[in-house]
């Protein structure tokens, strides 16, 4: 049986997570976190605290990849806390399981950006006090970036919630770019001389096998994607941009997974992400065909092609 989310779903499974993740602190979150990469990671091994010896600086091990979890997530956020909590369990971490991971990620629940400057003013200071081990930051985005490889059954075990699955029809995709195409629909259109549109190369599009109507429609976006990164470059959030971006790299490599090499059914499903499942009227596709050229173009979808892949093909060599 197919349990794979569809894009209405994977919208409702997102705000529910979101929600949790930023409303449930201390053993609540570090449940949470267990029980999603307990689903997505066949490696993860969740370590409880014992005695005096406590947990030796751990929460969670990845074994396949030799990482180790710490988890922070209070319910007031503190400053001198964090770094104390950080630095702790880092120092913890490396005095009582050296040599058993490579890599430190500390994991919290700040969606608003609150531990952002904190984090990445001590993730220098870490590494360089400890350059043999990787240090890195999770947090609700990365989290979510996770459980987006989960099929409906294994999400709604993270959410302990049923995602709804009734068939409907729904006008929009994913809630993250509705502001940004709605931008679009409204933007005032210049009209760019040939000079000024920059059309890349067909080499992508015929690496990844991508179909001639498809191809066309790559094409028509990318007159109109000159306003995609004009309306991020003027957003104040400067994040928004990568935010959007890793939802269109995860769903991607969804999509490309469960539908292999058909590349046209793979774009039908990212067109899916964007317009929802209705009929988009002009304006609207439109803009969506920007979005899916600039993101195409910009390398967040689809495969790259390698380094004289077309020149091998021009003398004579073949796509496989």
């Amino acid at each position: 049986m197919n349990h794979a989310l569809l894009p209405h779903q994977v919208q409702y499974a997102k705000d529910k997570l979101m929600s949790l993740v930023e409303n449930s602190f201390g053993t609540d979150f570090e449940n949470l976190f267990h029980r999603l990469m307990q689903l997505r990671r066949p490696d993860y091994v969740v370590v409880r605290t014992h005695g005096k010896l406590g947990d030796l600086g751990a929460d969670g091990l990845g074994l396949a990849d030799r990482t180790l979890f710490a988890c922070y997530a209070p319910q007031s956020v503190d400053t001198d806390n964090i770094r104390k909590k950080f630095r702790g369990d880092l120092d913890s971490a490396m005095a009582q399981r050296s040599g058993e991971f490579d890599t430190f990620v500390f994991v919290h629940n700040d969606r608003r950006g609150g531990l952002h400057p904190v984090i990445t003013k001590e993730l220098p200071a870490a590494q360089a006090a400890y350059p043999a081990i990787g240090i890195q930051q999770l947090g609700p985005f990365k989290l979510w970036a996770e459980a987006l490889y989960l099929d409906r059954v294994q999400m709604e075990i993270v959410l302990d919630d049923r995602i709804p699955i009734e068939l409907v029809v729904y006008e929009i995709g994913m809630a993250d770019i509705e502001p940004l195409l709605k931008h679009l629909e409204q933007a005032r259109v210049r009209v760019l001389t040939d000079a000024l549109i920059v059309i890349p190369s067909i080499e992508k599009a015929d690496y990844n096998r991508l179909g001639e109507a498809e191809q066309l429609n790559l094409q028509t976006g990318r007159t109109f994607a000159y306003l995609v990164e004009e309306y991020y470059r003027n957003l104040l959030d400067l994040h928004e941009r990568d935010e959007v971006a890793t939802g269109f790299q995860t769903y991607y490599r969804r999509m490309r997974a469960e539908h292999g090499d058909d590349a046209d059914r793979v774009m039908f499903e990212m067109e899916g992400y964007v317009f929802g499942q209705a009929r988009p009227y002009p304006k609207r596709e439109l803009a969506g065909r920007a979005v899916l050229a600039y993101f195409f173009d910009q390398c967040d979808i689809f495969e790259v092609p390698p380094p004289g892949w077309g020149n091998a093909l021009s003398e004579g060599g073949t796509t496989t």
